[in-house]
């Protein structure tokens, strides 16, 4: 789903390398390829988002980083011509990158919990939506959301939440899990990093209910592309210290 929003967005699919994958931690990130000393290259270049790593094959650049499909080497060029466009499939193509914000159209940041979960068995796990392409979520914890009781008066403090991490899954960098999970309502905090530093974010109420279902969307009402904002000054910038680099 959030590739068919990006693509509306005039975002193209693309793979990369094993390597530039890092086992999954470049899954949906986004960038801007630009490439260099042809004639036939587009001014912008080509907007892109990762899905997947496959061999290097067919690849832009001497490192072979991003496989590209022939609509996305269309966009990538001035598309003046077919010859053009075959002489840049068939030879090795120099690029500049550079991350840059995925737009997602106003999505706030969405949880999809994974059909491994069990609410019975006390197993979480979750898959981040809508991250954007310039943070890096480096931190998960959950916790019982309290709800208020407004037919109820008291002058007791509400007691502290229970804070429980999640650790990523090994094999899925991007699927946070935990087997205790508490029950009930729950709520959200995360480290989110862009460039340098991280942010705490914590969600205002209850993200997923107490009933939660395995392959459900859940919306957590926070807006990550903030965080790069306030920490770029609103430019790219990357969290893995990738920006910029040649191929």
């Amino acid at each position: 789903a959030a590739a068919a929003d990006l693509a509306d967005g005039g975002f193209h699919i693309a793979a990369v390398s094993a390597g530039f994958f890092r086992r999954g931690r470049a899954c949906s990130a986004c960038y801007q390829l630009r490439c260099r000393g042809r004639s036939a290259c587009a001014k912008d270049g080509v907007k892109v988002v990762v899905v997947a790593d496959v061999p290097e094959t067919n690849s832009t650049g001497r490192g072979g980083r991003f496989m590209l499909n022939k609509e996305a080497f269309a966009a990538l060029t001035t598309a003046r011509g077919g010859g053009q466009l075959a002489s840049l499939v068939d030879a090795a193509v120099d690029v500049d990158f550079r991350k840059i914000p995925c737009a997602y159209k106003g999505k706030n940041l969405a949880v999809r919990v994974e059909e491994t979960s069990s609410r019975d068995k006390g197993h979480l796990a979750v898959r981040f939506l809508y991250q954007g392409g310039q943070t890096d979520i480096v931190a998960v914890e959950v916790a019982r959301a309290e709800i208020p009781r407004a037919t109820i008066q008291s002058a007791a403090a509400p007691s502290p939440a229970t804070w429980q991490y999640m650790t990523r899954r090994e094999g899925s960098p991007g699927v946070w899990h935990t087997s205790r999970v508490p029950a009930g309502p729950l709520r959200l905090r995360l480290v989110v990093t862009a460039g340098s530093g991280g942010k705490w974010l914590r969600t205002e109420g209850v993200v997923l209910p107490a009933e939660w279902q395995a392959g459900a969307v859940y919306d957590t009402g926070l807006r990550v592309t903030d965080v790069a904002a306030s920490t770029c000054g609103g430019a790219s910038c990357s969290a893995s210290g990738d920006d910029d680099e040649e191929e």
